[in-house]
């Protein structure tokens, strides 16, 4: 039996879910969270930059700017996914396709995104296409409970700032297992609270952030992640902090808006305080450690790369 969660642990929006059935919730985060992504992409081309990446980039050092950091997080994704040409993809919540038209051109790998946003699936075939990699792009407009895979049919799984909202985790994480290949990697981008509650969870702001701006948000400790995937054999291979590159992530999206408010507010009077206020917080959050940012890999089965030849992160190779 799992062990209630200590006082103040879950959100409002948690609860909210806890009460409605599998099918209610999924349909909540359908028509939830996709209306936050159903805002003009150009708003977020202006905000996130010419990668449209909304999750964190990795900077390398003070003087990076916030293409150099998202062009280096997509270089990372790749590496740790070791695409080899004709290998399957799935972009589970592949946005505006920041990290599916990297691995298409790139790796000459076939990749299935999904979203639940039909402007971002037009944005991103577009943008495979203008690439040249559009015959190896396919994009549902589907929930990923949905997804209905022949077993041992994929080669890797990505959730880039996408598996936040999703409430029903377990599932999510039996449907890797079962769709990925023996040696099939998985890569997960995203939100943590830490397991020791730090903060009001159960704050107005935090509602702003999981529910009036985001539609739904489930942050989870760290290891109830890592258990899940235990528990259906994903065999966790590495664990990095990056919770400090979230934050200047953050606030380049913040001057962003600063910059381009006059814009943002001609396609969509309002969006830009929506955006800027749950960033502001959100920001915040992470700079105290009340929230953190996690990248994890993780592998089914025997690896077929050995982990004596990755490189430490922060020692020149």
């Amino acid at each position: 039996m799992t062990a209630a969660p200590p006082p103040g642990a879950t959100t409002r929006a948690e609860r909210a879910a806890m009460t409605r059935t599998p099918a209610d919730q999924r349909e909540h985060e359908r028509a939830q969270v996709a209306a936050h992504y159903q805002n003009d992409p150009d708003i977020f081309r202006v905000v996130l930059g010419r990668q449209l990446a909304y999750s964190v980039g990795l900077f390398a050092s003070p003087h990076d700017d916030l293409e150099a950091a998202q062009d280096r997080k997509l270089a990372y994704v790749r590496r740790q996914l070791d695409l080899r040409p004709g290998e399957r993809v799935l972009d589970v919540g592949c946005g505006w396709g920041s990290v599916l038209c990297e691995l298409a051109s790139a790796t000459e790998a076939t990749v299935h995104g999904l979203t639940l946003s039909s402007r971002q699936r037009d944005r991103a075939l577009e943008r495979a296409h203008a690439l040249g990699a559009g015959d190896r792009v396919r994009i549902d407009v589907a929930h990923v409970e949905e997804l209905d895979l022949p077993g041992e049919s994929v080669d890797a799984i990505v959730f880039s700032g996408s598996i936040v909202h999703m409430h029903a985790r377990e599932a999510v994480h039996a449907l890797v297992a079962r769709a990925l290949k023996p040696g099939g990697r998985v890569l997960i981008s995203d939100c943590y609270f830490p397991r020791q509650v730090r903060g009001d969870r159960d704050s107005r702001a935090t509602a702003h952030i999981f529910e009036t701006a985001l539609g739904y948000c489930r942050l989870v400790p760290l290891a109830e992640e890592l258990g899940w995937m235990d528990a259906v054999g994903l065999d966790v291979r590495r664990v990095e902090d990056v919770t400090e590159h979230y934050v200047r992530t953050v606030d380049c999206w913040v001057d962003n808006i600063r910059r381009h408010r006059a814009f943002i507010e001609a396609r969509a009077p309002g969006f830009a305080r929506l955006l800027q206020t749950y960033m502001m917080v959100g920001r915040m959050s992470f700079a105290r450690r009340t929230a953190l940012e996690y990248m994890i890999t993780a592998v089914k089965g025997r690896p077929r790369e050995a982990t004596a030849g990755w490189p430490v992160p922060g020692v020149a190779p």
